[in-house]
């Protein structure tokens, strides 16, 4: 019976049998580990396999033969499902290339990005997928952006040996559906290699449930970024190079944040302070209305003058399906002067960067990359 859970789990990572609605969430919420950490599950799979058989009584030797064929099938398919993430580099390279031009890498100025060695990226993602912190970076937790307990606190990653120079800062906005979420789950891989590469990052909470019903948890976001420019000078930072990455729900405030700069609904007692962001990324990016009101819509808020923007789906993410991300891309081409570079993702799921796993820190990789080509353009 062990072996024919193990064999549903990893067919339904390999053959999506539900893409939306709570069904196509359940399959997210029972695939995801066995799409980022499927070696570690193999680990576990053999052990547990292996001590299973040694109290196999002779007379079900038929049975046992059979459930080892299903266990040679379950082996291959992780094997194959951690084979299968290679596919996240391409795909981002061939819409970097399409949304910036041929010759984008090019334009990054030599020692800022450059793509990381594959081995140490497979190596790391294999051996290393719980990895929360680096060595090199510090950091600070639970500095408050602004009154109100815990859902207006952020932590801040920086290197540990605080180089010169302004920092460009890169603000993290956490998935959850609005509804649940903090600070320190998501993205945790990218937040490191970036503040490794000298970035300043900060990772934000932001009013939940109810209390942040449109447009409250955007005005928060908002907060976070008027809060990282009134301290720039403090802790070194250039005030001109922020960004915004959100996954899922954050997704949504990132690229509405984006485009509402200085917008005095959205800045309630703070109205002067500056809130223009150099670019923004959204990853799995619940990217539809959240009230009848049409501004909590991103597509409704396009507009000419809109910074560069990465929007990351996943081909097979069941939880929030690709076609509203698709959408709000094809309205900000439509009539933003800047660069949308939009990717989706060959066999990726919701939720891809929970763990620093392989896809997750190719993603990174790749997220950097665009995040220095926005640089380089002034």
């Amino acid at each position: 019976m062990t072996v024919v859970i193990w064999a549903l789990f990893v067919a339904m990572a390999l053959w999506v049998p539900f893409g939306r609605g709570a069904l196509g969430f359940v399959v997210f919420i029972l695939t995801m580990t066995c799409n980022e950490i499927p070696l570690i599950l193999l680990v576990v799979f053999v052990a547990s396999v292996a001590a299973t058989l040694t109290d196999v009584p002779p007379e079900d030797g038929p049975l046992t033969a059979v459930a080892l064929g299903l266990a040679v099938l379950v082996v291959l398919g992780l094997v194959w499902l951690q084979v299968r993430a290679r596919s996240v580099r391409p795909a981002f390279e061939a819409a970097l290339t399409t949304g910036l031009g041929p010759a984008w890498r090019t334009r990054i100025p030599s020692g800022s990005a450059r793509p990381l060695r594959r081995a140490v990226l497979w190596m790391s993602g294999i051996l290393l997928p719980f990895q929360r912190h680096r060595r090199t970076v510090e950091r600070v937790r639970d500095v408050p952006y602004a009154a109100g307990g815990r859902a207006h606190l952020l932590d801040i990653y920086r290197r540990k040996d605080r180089r010169t120079g302004q920092q460009p800062v890169v603000i993290h906005l956490h998935s959850g559906g609005f509804v649940s979420g903090g600070k320190s789950r998501e993205s945790v891989a990218l937040l490191n290699q970036l503040a490794d590469h000298g970035w300043f990052g900060v990772s934000a909470n932001y009013t939940l449930r109810s209390a942040g019903a449109f447009p409250e948890s955007l005005i928060d976001t908002k907060r976070v970024i008027a809060w990282v420019r009134a301290h720039s000078r403090e802790h070194g930072t250039d005030p001109v190079r922020i960004y915004l990455v959100g996954a899922s729900a954050g997704g949504h405030l990132a690229i509405s944040a984006a485009l509402t700069a200085q917008t005095p609904r959205f800045q309630p007692g703070f109205e002067d302070a500056d809130t223009s962001v150099a670019g923004a990324v959204a990853l799995y990016g619940y990217l539809g209305a959240r009230s009848s009101d049409p501004a909590s819509a991103p597509a409704q808020l396009v507009r000419p003058d809109a910074p560069p923007m990465l929007i990351v789906q996943g081909s097979t993410d069941t939880a929030l399906p690709s076609d509203e991300a698709r959408t709000v891309a094809d309205s900000l081409r439509s009539v933003s002067e800047s660069p949308v570079v939009y990717v989706e993702l060959p066999d990726t799921q919701h939720s891809f960067d929970f763990f620093a796993s392989v896809r997750s820190r190719l993603a990174a990789d790749a997220i950097e990359s665009f995040l220095d080509w926005t640089r380089s353009q002034g």
